[in-house]
């Protein structure tokens, strides 16, 4: 396996050959020939040929006695035959005894998409080893792959070390299927034993394929101890005709074959040129990683203030790391961590104020990485489907703010960092996957500027600006929405809350889970639609769900982490039965401090009906105002803004006098109706004006006897209270508010101005 060390690649090559050439025994190499053209060729010229070690797929045969798994179908997944399929739509394993010890090089796989259009099920597969069938690591897991999704093609992972082991596992996620997985070894890579005592002779094979041009190379191997240095050197001469492939072996004496050694081998013509783009690097430690940390870390990285922070990776086992976070304007931690077993290591760098420009530096051994231009200040999770995955130019309304003075302005902020998957890997994954789906080398945070604004999820951008213009404060936005997503996919799979179950929760796996590590102030959420559409989830279904969604999200970040979700505005399609869960959800959570749900029965997009307007769009203008709404709660919750309102009347229970219900609110100052002009479009306007509705009392109200037909009522405000009665419903037995698809005038509020959510008097067992 090949892997690139391009920071070290010159300092590499050039002690090296420094210590070849200070040795006798040089002979036609000429040092000054070396280095007299070594200087001017040292560009990124086009390699002469590549170079690596053979790779074979272990042909381990299968048969009862050396394979076991979980379930039937998984036996399948390593046959040898590509047009069978293994996997279950329930987790599963599979483990094989390949009866003597490999030295892996890694693992190659075809996914199979059933009848899906992404194979992003496999995502989430874990690979172990052991070699007593007890204690397995896991040396790769299937990851995002640059931001895509799967598809039903080959893939190949390669271990940034080597390994000896005998036994193989294969740990499942449910549905992932694979028509084929092959582990692959080492197939030239042995150690004798040496003449020198304690030591061993290494013998690597080599092969060179690619020839450009006849090339007379000088091969350097060379080995290196845990601190980079240079410890032996063996060179080799060889020719490598044009157009073909050529095999051949070095054999390196006196190793120490300790797990932190590593091998190194450089390749040079005559002139003293790098005949290989860079230098091969073998280690042989246990399949270990090489130093890494998840790919959420990045430069422009907001951390949540007032809060642990936590920094996590892998590493080999045994080695310490050493994390340093700095403040450029003076001061700064450094803690160390010793690599567990399992290759994982996390340090605690405690807790640090709002504000600040840091410098992370984390290193282990030779390795090292740096993330520059890091925050402290308050981290939001952005959930849901497509109203708040609806980015700033995916509306008319948001991209003529953009455009305008004032919105380009306010676009240039750096102290609002944004991390963004839109469009971004979302086929989910079966199974939890510690980086998220974005292209290797593309940062994943990013200070917010005009570019960056424009796929930002608006209700996300019109919330961090307010927060960071009210309080002075860093805001960081994880936007993580993906539209026409059903509640079941935010939710681990197999997890039960009342009446519902997960069936999927792949977007949870990589969108959400990545981040458990990290701390956030809070949450908020838009989304249903595609559960009463799709899915058609009933009340207490949606609700239980709902409800579940909240007590498990908390269950990472805080028993009591704000979280704030949006009922569902009016729409063409009856949503009532998501918008009534999303309400009573809030009733059942297991700690109803800090969470709140947001009405937008009042948002009705653009005067105009098309798009925008809610009548007839799913995705209604007023983004603005939905963030306005989550304001309040955050502001009043998380902010010290005590006093603030942050919802219009909450209905609290009802009566019958007579023929007539009587329902009880909790509100500000006495009950009152909305103006017409805060919920009335233009055809709705129409309708008031040929006198079709009365703007002066309450509307939207309907009243059921036992028979359970509903009717329209006529609705009194009496205080706190609305008084319904109907002709039609003598004897009534409930009431319902703002119900069906597009009510036409949802208008009860109170002094805070605010629309009444969506409600039936109902009870939902």
């Amino acid at each position: 396996m090949q892997k690139q060390r391009r920071g070290k690649m010159l300092l590499a090559w050039i002690s090296a050959l420094f210590l070849l050439f200070s040795c006798q025994g040089v002979g036609a190499w000429s040092l000054n020939d070396l280095f007299r053209k070594a200087e001017p060729q040292l560009t990124l010229a086009p390699p002469a040929m590549q170079l690596q070690t053979p790779i074979w797929k272990i042909n381990a045969e299968i048969n009862p006695r050396s394979l076991k798994s979980s379930e039937d179908g998984l036996q399948a997944l390593c046959d040898g035959d590509d047009a069978t399929s293994g996997g279950a739509e329930v987790p599963g394993w599979i483990t094989l005894d390949l009866g003597l010890k490999h030295r892996l090089a890694g693992v190659r796989f075809l996914p199979d998409a059933k009848e899906d259009v992404f194979a992003n099920r496999c995502l989430g597969t874990r690979f172990l080893a052991s070699n007593d069938n007890r204690n397995f690591v896991c040396l790769a897991t299937v990851e995002p792959q640059d931001g895509g999704d799967y598809i039903a093609e080959w893939k190949e992972i390669l271990l940034d070390s080597a390994g000896e082991y005998r036994y193989l596992k294969i740990e499942l996620p449910a549905g992932a299927y694979f028509k084929e997985i092959q582990w692959l070894e080492y197939g030239e890579w042995s150690y004798q034993r040496s003449q020198l005592r304690g030591k061993q002779d290494l013998s690597l094979g080599l092969y060179a394929h690619d020839v450009k041009q006849d090339t007379d190379a000088l091969i350097l191997t060379g080995v290196y101890n845990q601190n980079g240095v240079l410890t032996n050197l063996v060179k080799t001469e060889q020719s490598f005709p044009a157009e073909q492939e050529t095999s051949l072996s070095v054999t390196v004496p006196g190793v120490s074959g300790k797990q932190d050694e590593s091998y190194r081998v450089i390749v040079v013509d005559k002139t003293g040129s790098p005949a290989i783009r860079e230098p091969l690097v073998y280690q042989d430690n246990h399949g270990a990683p090489d130093l890494t940390l998840p790919n959420l870390f990045s430069d422009n990285m907001l951390f949540q203030a007032e809060k642990p922070l936590t920094i996590w990776g892998k590493a080999p086992a045994g080695d310490t790391v050493t994390v340093a976070l700095e403040n450029l304007a003076g001061g700064g931690v450094t803690k160390q961590a010793v690599v567990k077993r399992d290759f994982t290591w996390e340090v605690n760098l405690g807790s640090f104020p709002h504000g600040g420009a840091y410098r992370m530096t984390v290193e282990c051994g030779t390795w090292k990485k740096v993330y520059e231009n890091l925050t402290f200040g308050d981290v939001w999770l952005c959930v849901g489907q497509s109203n708040m995955d609806y980015f700033m130019l995916g509306g008319k309304d948001t991209e003529d703010y953009l455009k305008s003075e004032q919105g380009q302005k306010e676009a240039e902020n750096p102290n609002i960092r944004l991390l963004n998957l839109w469009n971004k890997g979302i086929g989910g994954s079966g199974g939890v996957v510690e980086n998220l789906p974005i292209s290797k080398g593309e940062s994943a945070w990013m200070s917010m500027n005009r570019d960056t604004a424009n796929y930002c999820s608006a209700v996300g951008y019109f919330f961090a600006q307010e927060l960071e213009r009210e309080y002075d404060i860093p805001i960081g936005l994880l936007s993580v929405a993906v539209g026409d997503t059903e509640i079941n996919r935010w939710i681990p799979y197999g997890e039960s809350y009342g009446s519902f179950t997960s069936t999927d929760g792949g977007l949870f796996h990589n969108r959400v889970a990545p981040f458990q590590n990290l701390q956030i102030r809070g949450i908020i959420m838009y989304q249903g639609e595609a559960d009463q559409y799709r899915t058609n989830l009933s009340t207490a279904e949606y609700r239980d769900a709902m409800a579940g969604l909240v007590d498990r999200y908390r269950g990472i970040w805080g028993d009591d982490l704000p979280f704030y979700w949006a009922q569902l505005t009016r729409y063409k399609k009856d949503e009532s039965a998501v918008r009534e869960g999303q309400r009573l959800a809030l009733m059942q959570i297991r700690n109803p401090k800090n969470a709140g749900i947001i009405s937008l029965m009042d948002i009705y997009g653009e005067y105009e009906a098309g798009q925008g307007n809610c009548r007839e769009d799913i995705h209604p203008h007023q983004k603005k105002e939905v963030a306005e709404r989550f304001l309040r709660y955050a502001k009043r919750d998380v902010y010290g803004e005590t006093e603030l309102s942050v919802s219009g009347p909450v209905y609290q229970g009802m009566q019958v006098v007579d023929n007539r219900m009587e329902l009880f609110f909790v509100s500000t100052g006495d009950l009152t109706v909305l103006p017409m002009e805060r919920y009335a479009d233009k055809q709705g306007e129409e309708k008031i004006l040929e006198g079709q509705l009365d703007v002066s009392s309450p509307g939207a109200f309907e009243l059921a006897g036992e028979d359970g037909d509903y009717f329209p009522a006529n609705a009194t405000i009496a205080g706190n209270k609305v008084i319904l009665e109907s002709s039609q419903v003598p004897a009534p037995k409930s009431a319902r508010y703002a119900w069906g698809a597009y009510p036409e005038m949802p208008n009860l509020t109170d002094e805070t101005g605010l629309s009444t959510l969506s409600f039936s008097t109902e009870i939902v067992r």
